[in-house]
């Protein structure tokens, strides 16, 4: 099934999924799809685990994608990165209320 997003994202079909699991990330790429790796949790050293996992299992021709929060403003701690609870906070109620139900 061909359309404009398969032919933009080099895919066979359009089919995505968002996982925390490179495995499935990997599979559904394999499979044809788009596999999105949900890295807001990953600390750096994982994240490059992870993603050097992903493209050994993928090779060269097949596309993934990594998600992560990007704030349009940074304002990290003195660390230089947020913690979880800033992450949440970033988040408008109005969302988490629509989790809850």
């Amino acid at each position: 099934m061909r359309n404009t997003v398969t032919d933009m994202l080099g895919i066979d079909v359009p089919i995505f999924a968002f996982s925390h699991c490179r495995d499935v990330v990997a599979a559904v790429s394999k499979a044809g799809g788009l596999g999105v790796l949900g890295a807001v949790a990953h600390s750096p050293e994982q994240l490059e685990i992870d993603l050097k996992w992903i493209e050994d299992e993928l090779g060269p021709d097949r596309p993934y994608g990594v998600d992560l929060i990007i704030p349009a403003k940074y304002a990290g701690d003195e660390g230089g990165g947020y913690t979880m609870a800033d992450i949440a906070n970033l988040i408008p109620q109005q969302y988490w209320d629509k989790v809850d139900e």
